[in-house]
């Protein structure tokens, strides 16, 4: 090739690369922002919640409260067993229990904050009481004079969460001192207890309002349930336990109650107490043989 031709190719192909940078050059800003946008929202963006089928994410909890436990603040509530279609629910991985502080001050028509205090992983339930399908949680973090509402809801393996259960609220307050001297007296299947009035807070300031006494029974060797003998909180500093087995030893606590607005606040455990029913021991008494009534003629 001689040198009149290299030139000339050499003059072509400067020109060919003008031509594509100055098409580049011209290509309109707002498209390439669309196209990094797009890729942004595709592959860098925050991602939302994945939303699963209803059919396929497990029915509310059931049978949910709050419920003030030992000086603690305890949401209960029984796990479900199906699916929103009715199936058997077989992949339920857990629950996220959350909670707010209701402000009736605060802004109204705001969203609701609802942030995740507890998450239980049903196969690891780290802080949970699981007893059967029966689910406890205590909540520790909670500032007297506060009312707070809270929502379970549950989740399965792949992560898609339920339908939460109707909401329950709970007034916190400061519990009382435990109640003393607590004693007992053996009966026939039966045992009387007796205690000391509590008159204190935890924190020392005088009781205002004493709704009552939790009376909390276990057998030798078993544990404390969770719910108190007593249907109502025991008004008085005295309780009769009846029903029980002779030659069996059960041991007692009382746990002194207050209320806060709507919800009753239960104190510390009182010392506790041993006690083993005996069968009552009734003694024949024999006198003397009646004498003979006088013959009357």
């Amino acid at each position: 090739m001689d040198e009149p031709q290299r030139r000339g190719d050499a003059e072509k192909t400067r020109c060919s690369l003008m031509k594509i940078n100055k098409l580049c050059a011209s290509a309109p800003l707002r498209l390439v922002l669309l196209f990094v946008v797009a890729l942004s929202a595709f592959g860098c963006g925050k991602k939302l919640p994945p939303v699963a089928p209803e059919s396929l994410v497990p029915e509310p909890v059931k049978e949910i409260k709050a419920v003030s436990r030992d000086g603690k603040l305890v949401v209960r509530f029984t796990r479900p067993t199906k699916n929103v279609d009715g199936s058997k629910n077989t992949d339920l991985a857990g629950f996220r229990i959350m909670r707010r502080v209701i402000d009736d001050k605060g802004c109204q028509g705001c969203p609701e904050k609802f942030p995740v205090v507890y998450d239980i992983d049903i196969s690891y339930p780290k802080g949970a009481v699981v007893e059967g399908d029966r689910i406890s949680f205590p909540d520790n973090d909670l500032i007297p004079g506060t009312r707070y509402e809270y929502k379970v809801v549950p989740y399965n393996k792949d992560g898609y969460e339920g339908p939460e259960a109707p909401r329950v609220t709970f007034t916190w307050g400061v519990p009382t001192d435990k109640p003393q001297n607590l004693t007992a007296r053996a009966g026939d299947k039966a045992v009387d207890l007796t205690w000391t009035p509590v008159e204190t807070l935890g924190d020392g300031s005088a009781v205002k309002e004493l709704a009552g006494y939790n009376i909390y029974r276990r057998e030798e060797g078993g544990k404390y349930p969770l719910d108190p003998i007593n249907l109502d909180p025991v008004k008085q500093t005295s309780f009769s336990d009846f029903g029980l087995s002779n030659d069996k030893t059960y041991r007692y606590t009382a746990k002194a109650i207050v209320q806060v607005n709507e919800s009753l606040i239960e104190g510390p455990s009182s010392d506790e107490i041993a006690v083993t029913p005996k069968e009552a021991i009734v003694e024949e008494l024999k006198g003397e043989p009646d004498a003979p009534l006088p013959v009357q003629r």
